[in-house]
């Protein structure tokens, strides 16, 4: 289901956004008992926050240089400015571990580039994230993400990392474990389309 084909309200009413809000959703193969997932919905919520208040103004001009360059120097020295930025900012969030924040630099920092938007993620049955999308290209590039498998394990690394701090990760009898755990992200076929048609103006 597409939240808007409109106009977007980002969470806590930061501001509005125009563009197609795309709901991707993420399964793990780990229990409830190794994992806590509101905590790690919390973690993508405080970064998105940042990046929303702090990151996009000096991010956002840098991200349109790179899609409009077609220099591989200048993509790669603009990425680079891109990360940093956010690596300054997502430090000040305290967010443990530290390769957690890396992780979540490195989330920030593709979508970015490509223009795409993560909004906020919520918990159900699992974690659901909504990204934001302007374009066709930008779709099809989160669609790319997802199906070559790169933000499948960029999220096993996420759960992973918060399994083996603490989380979830003692055992009834107090020995600690530490868990190696796969996510696997989802975007369906008919999000998919309905964010295509609505972006290509399809969408009755």
């Amino acid at each position: 289901m597409i939240v808007s084909a409109d106009v977007v309200e980002i969470s806590h009413g930061l501001c509005h956004i125009t563009g197609v809000t795309v709901k991707v959703r993420i399964d793990c193969n780990a229990s409830s008992e190794m994992i806590d997932e509101e905590s790690l919905a919390s973690v993508v919520n405080a970064v998105v926050k940042v990046g929303i208040e702090k990151c996009e103004p000096t991010v956002a001009p840098l991200a349109r240089q790179y899609r409009e360059t077609s220099s591989k120097f200048l993509r790669s020295r603009l990425k680079r400015k891109i990360r940093k930025h956010h690596r300054t900012w997502i430090k000040d969030t305290r967010i443990r571990p530290k390769r957690m924040r890396s992780y979540c630099v490195d989330l920030m920092t593709k979508c970015a580039v490509k223009d795409i938007g993560v909004d906020h993620a919520v918990v159900g049955h699992s974690i659901t994230l909504f990204c934001r999308v302007t374009t066709v290209e930008a779709l099809s590039y989160l669609k790319q993400m997802i199906d070559c498998g790169r933000l499948s394990q960029l999220f096993s690394n996420m759960y992973t990392a918060s399994a083996n701090t603490g989380l979830k990760s003692r055992l009834s009898c107090g020995i600690f474990r530490r868990f190696a755990i796969t996510a696997t992200v989802i975007l369906s076929t008919e999000e998919y389309s309905r964010a295509f048609e609505s972006l290509t103006g399809k969408l009755h």
